[in-house]
């Protein structure tokens, strides 16, 4: 997929994402979040030079500055992916980005990734064991309206309803609106997750195929997902790591000026909600895959 396309559905699928911040919302604009940038060693790229990023750009860091053309661009994108991905036949659905920001709520961003991962490396279930991945992800958005936070954050807590997740269940360090801010924060550790995905309909329909998964359930790491705002300011910051730290979300987020969301206990109210999700989206496709694989026929 290109690169564009890559950043067009981290821009949307954020949207539906948690987020970060202290009882005070720092306010972090377009140039604070650029410096932070800088100072993880990010390299710039212009948004039309975008599809040249390498993997080793990567893992150096990058960052791209986009004005309201480009926006408009990426939303264009994501829209064209997610309708033509056929997903939506699975019963997977996209979010619904423009429920919470359109893109003429937009007047600039920044992108920014680094990550280190050796994915290629995996090509078989048992080969799990030696995945290691350390990634962040962070988009600072300069909003046209000054008064948009209560209606984002709101925005956000229908998207959530959809996943089952309900912020009033979340705790006054996870989730809180103010006069014109707010945050939405979300931790998650991989093993939290795969003790809440051991018991889901969907693994159960892989171990009837007779896939292998034993070696992911020794997997560690973390998922981190935050949003603040306040006023036109606009962060959200995604963290991920597995069989490491998500040293580089801290260290960024160190440098935003901001606590990290990798300090919160993990969510596993959360991380049940979210195998429930898959398995009435994939796991209803898997049901048909294992019946197919463990029926025998009679001729």
């Amino acid at each position: 997929m290109k690169v564009k396309k890559v950043i067009s559905l981290i821009l949307a699928a954020s949207m539906v994402a948690a987020a970060a911040g202290c009882a005070k919302v720092k306010k972090i604009t377009s140039a604070d979040f650029v410096g932070a940038c800088d100072k993880m060693g990010a390299e710039e790229f212009d948004y039309d030079d975008m599809n040249e990023v390498e993997e080793s750009d990567l893992e150096d860091g990058i960052y791209c500055v986009l004005d309201s053309d480009d926006i408009e661009d990426l939303y264009s994108d994501y829209e064209s992916s997610t309708s033509s991905s056929g997903m939506s036949m699975y019963g997977i659905s996209a979010p619904d980005v423009d429920s919470i920001i359109e893109a003429d709520d937009i007047d600039n961003a920044t992108i920014f990734a680094k990550m280190d991962q050796n994915v290629d490396d995996i090509n078989d279930p048992e080969d799990l064991a030696d995945l290691d991945v350390n990634a962040v992800i962070g988009i600072q958005m300069t909003l046209t309206d000054t008064n948009m936070a209560a209606d984002i954050l709101e925005g956000m807590a229908d998207n959530l309803d959809e996943y089952d997740i309900d912020v009033e269940d979340l705790g006054s360090d996870e989730y809180y609106v103010g006069k014109n801010e707010g945050y939405l924060k979300v931790h998650v550790s991989v093993e939290d997750f795969l003790a809440a995905f051991a018991e889901s309909e969907t693994y159960g329909y892989i171990e009837d195929m007779d896939v292998d998964l034993d070696a992911a359930f020794d997997l560690t790491g973390d998922i981190c997902v935050a949003t603040y705002i306040n006023g036109e300011n606009l962060v959200i910051v995604i963290g991920a790591s597995v069989n490491n730290t998500v040293e580089y979300l801290d260290e960024f987020c160190g440098y935003l000026g901001i606590p990290s969301p990798s300090k919160l206990d993990s969510n596993t109210m959360v991380a049940q909600a979210l195998c429930d999700t898959i398995d009435n989206t994939i796991g209803s496709m898997l049901a048909a895959f294992s019946s197919y694989a463990t029926t025998s026929y009679d001729y």
